[in-house]
């Protein structure tokens, strides 16, 4: 699963000062080449070789995730209307993120800067074969309230990503270019950590998501901890090997509100080469 995750982005930074970068205590001294997400070669990224080592079978932290992440939007969405828009970035081949979100919005837009992961996205939600392979994640969730007033979550799923240009649908796109304040509900697993080595480049990550969700919007992010890269279909992908306390460090600075953030100590891995899971929880400030 560093292999976890994906996606996103030869795209330019553009405006980021590195002055506002913060301090990785677990990083490389100034002379260690950094491969920033412009070097990697996403349009080469294999979705079916990164389904297949991640999530062909449920995993024991997937569970965990889907169990921490399911309740903080129970309780968030607790004497609230659901969400207009809710949007997934750098969905990769992963589709539980946006069924965590599918009882509490309307309309979701799933994100990808791999086009490869892009026609993933667009086979997986048009596909209506008997077997269904998120059936076993929906399970962790269908008896839980809001969700178990689901009867059939795939099709529920399909017409919430119904295309509605630059707000829902399935699309190609950067992290570092998303729109300010348009999203009522957000998640964002394995990607800020994922797409780069450079510190900056993961803070300005997690500062566009976080920008792109309106005030008072509840948000779940998922990060691999002490990451240092991860392979797909033979090809290398960078990873910044973070901890939690630069997750809580940083969306603190960012302004979330009700933060949780907390280090998963599940006992089975999905693979060697990382410290655990970390599942972030909160909700935008008023800016």
């Amino acid at each position: 699963m560093h292999i976890r995750h994906n996606t996103s982005d030869s795209a330019t930074l553009v405006g980021l000062d590195h002055r506002d970068a913060l301090t990785f205590g677990s990083m490389a001294d100034a002379t260690t080449y950094v491969r920033q997400n412009a070097d990697a070669p996403w349009n080469k990224f294999s979705p079916y070789d990164y389904w297949r080592r991640n999530y062909y079978e449920l995993q024991a932290e997937d569970q965990e995730i889907i169990r921490r992440v399911s309740h903080f939007f129970i309780r968030a969405f607790a004497g609230r209307p659901p969400a207009r828009r809710g949007i997934d970035v750098g969905s990769g081949t992963n589709l539980y993120p946006a069924l965590l979100m599918l009882p509490w919005t309307e309309r979701i837009l799933l994100t990808d800067f791999s086009v490869s992961n892009v026609a993933w996205l667009r086979l997986h939600l048009a596909e209506d074969s008997p077997g269904w392979t998120w059936r076993p994640f929906w399970h962790e969730l269908q008896a839980a309230d809001g969700y178990s007033q689901i009867g059939e979550p795939r099709k529920l799923l399909r017409e919430a990503c119904v295309s509605e240009p630059g707000y829902a649908g399935v699309e190609q796109g950067s992290v570092f270019s998303l729109p300010s304040a348009r999203w009522d509900l957000g998640t964002m697993f394995f990607v800020a950590e994922s797409i780069t080595e450079d510190p900056a480049e993961f803070r300005a990550a997690l500062a566009r998501f976080v920008g792109a969700l309106r005030p008072g919007a509840p948000f779940a992010a998922a990060f691999m901890a002490g990451s240092h890269g991860y392979p797909v279909a033979g090809t290398r992908f960078p990873a910044l090997p973070i901890s939690d306390g630069d997750v809580r460090l940083h969306f603190t600075q960012l302004g979330a509100s009700e933060l949780s953030v907390e280090l998963l100590q599940t006992e089975h891995r999905v693979r060697d080469g990382y410290e655990g899971m970390i599942v972030a929880t909160g909700f935008i400030r008023d800016r």
